[in-house]
């Protein structure tokens, strides 16, 4: 019965009449919002016939007495060069028209899809919980935007399985690629490359012909032991993140240079393997506090390690940072919202992104893109960081 009554009210909208509910009849009083959900229905449908009947470049042709082909020139910008007076034309026609370009026609026409492929690190359940995807990405979606282009997220991406990620390639659905703090794994970026797509890469890859923007990691890792050093910690601990993947193996490299550097021996035990996730640097953590001889400070390859870390001293019934100072890495939005307050040295990921993704456009307009680029970081200390009570350890 509604439905009914509803398509009979839908012909009459259509018909230029208007529906009132008023009056005292059951069906009446039990959809007081159906004229409101017409109203809607009569829009979308204008809508919808308005897109259909949207001009096409024939219509425009047609109007000015031109070939299709010159509209299409005059529209995209080539490839043929288009006299000024009848570029303005066809551009005053088109808007007079009310015409709405097709993407599909545009890319067959000029070879271009305006959509950049985003590649992110290992995908799993909680990968786009991770602050530094996200500071990542919101700083190439907004230059994305900025320049006009789309963005495709491959969420199903699995380095064990190249077909889906070679047919995206193949098919011309992407202009270039962009890896976001990729895995070591050369063989996938040397796809990409080998079908000659742009590519750039959002933290350092050591893949010939893919331009990097990374963060001075050594000399990051560096300002973070100076800063405990000074403090007169001699036992400092280390939490790496993924050893496949470059940062975590520059990080922890460095570390251990600064020890070599201090004339401190390097202990394994002392080391955590956290993955780069809060639960890993949780898990890390507790192992080592348990040792009788425990660092403490530690040094942690990211920030949600350090939360993980700041948690397991929590747990554990230590006095932070009195009996446990943390220095995490990245300079995550959360490192303020944790207790104590996280000392982390500040990567400027956002801007990474956003100089990556101009790179890539460069490259892919035909336009040197230059070299690849390391961003300086910077020390912020704050509350989860203090001095020796004791400095007389070895």
């Amino acid at each position: 019965m509604i439905q009914e009554s509803c398509l009979i009210c839908k012909k009459f909208l259509n018909e230029g009449g208007r529906v009132s509910l008023l009056g005292n009849s059951k069906f009446f009083r039990k959809n007081l919002h159906l004229e409101k959900k017409l109203r809607i229905v009569r829009e979308r449908e204008t809508f919808r016939e308005r897109i259909l009947m949207a001009a096409t470049i024939k219509d425009i042709a047609k109007k000015l007495n031109i070939s299709v082909s010159t509209v299409s020139y005059a529209l995209n910008d080539g490839p043929r060069p288009v006299p000024a007076l009848v570029k303005q034309q066809v551009l005053e026609t088109a808007k007079e028209l009310n015409y709405r370009p097709n993407r599909l026609a545009k890319s067959m026409v000029t070879g271009r899809s305006n959509t950049i492929g985003i590649v992110p690190p290992v995908v799993s359940e909680n990968a786009f919980l991770s602050p530094y995807l996200q500071l990542a990405l919101n700083g190439i979606v907004n230059k994305a935007a900025e320049l006009h282009q789309d963005i495709l997220l491959y969420t199903r991406y699995n380095l064990s399985d190249h077909e889906d990620f070679l047919s995206a390639l193949v098919d011309g659905r992407v202009d270039g690629i962009l890896f976001i703090a990729p895995q070591m794994d050369q063989a996938t970026i040397e796809l990409a490359t080998s079908l000659h797509l742009p590519c750039v890469s959002v933290s350092g890859v050591p893949v010939k012909g893919v331009l990097s923007y990374s963060s001075a990691n050594s000399a990051g890792i560096r300002q973070a032991m100076d800063h405990l050093w000074e403090l007169g910690h001699r036992k400092i601990g280390h939490l790496a993140g993924r050893l496949d993947m470059q940062d975590a193996i520059v990080r922890l490299q460095a570390y251990q240079d600064f020890l070599k550097d201090k004339g401190m021996a390097y202990r394994e035990d002392w080391v955590g393997m956290g993955q780069f996730v809060i639960e890993g640097g949780y898990e890390a953590t507790k192992r080592i506090l348990a040792m009788g001889d425990r660092p403490t400070a530690l040094l942690c390859a990211n920030d949600e390690m350090a939360v993980g870390a700041l948690r397991a001293g929590h747990e554990a019934g230590l006095k932070l940072p009195d009996d446990l100072s943390v220095v995490g890495f990245d300079g995550s939005p959360s490192a303020i919202h944790v207790y104590p307050t996280l000392t982390t040295v500040r990567q400027p990921i956002g801007e990474m992104g956003q100089a990556a993704m101009s790179a890539l456009f460069d490259l892919i307009e035909g336009r040197d893109a230059g070299e690849n680029k390391v961003f300086e970081t910077e020390l912020i200390v704050r509350g989860s960081t203090c001095p020796m009570e004791n400095k007389n350890e070895s």
